[in-house]
């Protein structure tokens, strides 16, 4: 009949003369995933969840926040994205959410309008119940607004 299952001495397995696993285990939350041409390896699944957050950070891609306690609260954009990659902040509680760009290269498309191109540019919460999504356009440097909830304020 043949073999279903190899293991080589390095201790990679593959399964019907198809598909070669990883020999390592991934991270928290990965999953396999293909190239394929037959070669598995471990990745984000793209649902990174939701945080609720009351602090200033830098927002991780794949990930949802609800802002619901403290003041202004300074959302940068992470310096690393990937075309597809998405972030969604919403305000329920905080004071407001300001998205700041991480560098020189970085800009925001929301409707006709862009923001400022670098790190001076930015979107901001007007008021309770704003919320926002992003998708990176063009990877460490483009995002687009796919959409909204309120007012939001573009420099």
């Amino acid at each position: 009949t043949g073999l279903f299952f190899e293991a080589t001495a390095a201790g990679a397995i593959t399964f019907a003369n198809a598909y070669t696993f990883p020999t390592a285990d991934g991270t928290a939350g990965q999953v396999l995933t293909t190239n394929g041409a037959g070669q598995l390896s471990f990745a984000s699944s793209g649902t990174g969840g939701w945080s609720v957050i009351g602090a200033s950070q830098t927002l991780a891609v794949n990930t949802g926040y609800i802002c619901t306690t403290g003041a202004a609260l300074s959302l940068a954009l992470p310096a690393t994205s990937a075309v597809g990659d998405t972030i969604e902040v919403a305000l329920d509680g905080s004071t407001s959410w300001t998205i700041t760009q991480p560098n020189a290269g970085t800009q925001i498309r929301i409707g006709s309008s862009e923001t400022t191109l670098g790190v001076g540019g930015s979107l901001a919460s007007t008021a309770v119940g704003d919320s926002i999504k992003l998708v990176c356009e063009t990877a460490n440097a483009r995002w687009i607004v796919v959409s909204i909830v309120g007012n939001i304020t573009v420099v």
